[in-house]
């Protein structure tokens, strides 16, 4: 019985996504919800941090921020744009600042999930995608969240992601230790 509840939050504007499909990979045959940022509606953030309020923006960040702190494990796919992360994923972490002021519980809701990093690129994504998974680490550090695995696919083109069979063996074992965990 799966007693884990898995989310899968999927940054890709392609329909035939290499990013979605490596995920879904990392979790398959384990019951997960997703959601597909480009979906959805997620307003950037408006910095207010150091004032006395913050009102809230008329988007679907609320909902989605109630469903991650209701989940143990979070899959995060994105391509690699112009060496970072998808606009939409980063723009939903940005919103975290937010909810840190605002939502009384969202450090201790988020604190001890666990976090499965996918990411796909095409110039040289092993390398020059260190970076994102280095900027992962720090954002976990600091909500006490653990970044438990990362999975890196070298793809261009949609679907291409299934002519990378180290990243889709590394799939396949991450999707081992998340079994493990049941």
């Amino acid at each position: 019985m799966n007693t884990k509840k898995f989310l899968l939050i999927s940054a890709s504007t392609h329909v035939l996504s290499n990013s979605t499909i490596l995920a879904k990979a990392v979790l398959s045959g384990l019951n997960y919800q997703e959601i597909k940022l480009n979906n959805v509606k997620i307003f950037d953030v408006k910095d207010l941090r150091f004032s006395p309020s913050w009102p809230r923006q008329n988007d679907d960040y609320y909902q989605i921020v109630e469903r991650l702190k209701d989940t143990d494990i979070i899959v995060l796919s994105t391509p690699i744009y112009w060496y970072g992360i998808a606009a939409t994923l980063k723009r939903l972490i940005e919103r975290w600042s937010e909810s840190l002021k605002t939502d009384t519980d969202f450090r201790q809701a988020v604190q001890g999930k666990q976090i499965v990093l996918i990411i796909v690129g095409g110039d040289n994504p092993v390398v020059k995608g260190q970076i994102i998974i280095d900027q992962f680490n720090y954002i976990c550090e600091f909500l006490g969240m653990k970044l438990i695995a990362s999975v890196i696919g070298e793809a261009n083109r949609p679907g291409t992601i299934c002519e990378d069979l180290n990243a889709l063996t590394e799939a396949r074992n991450v999707n081992r230790i998340l079994k493990s965990q049941l």
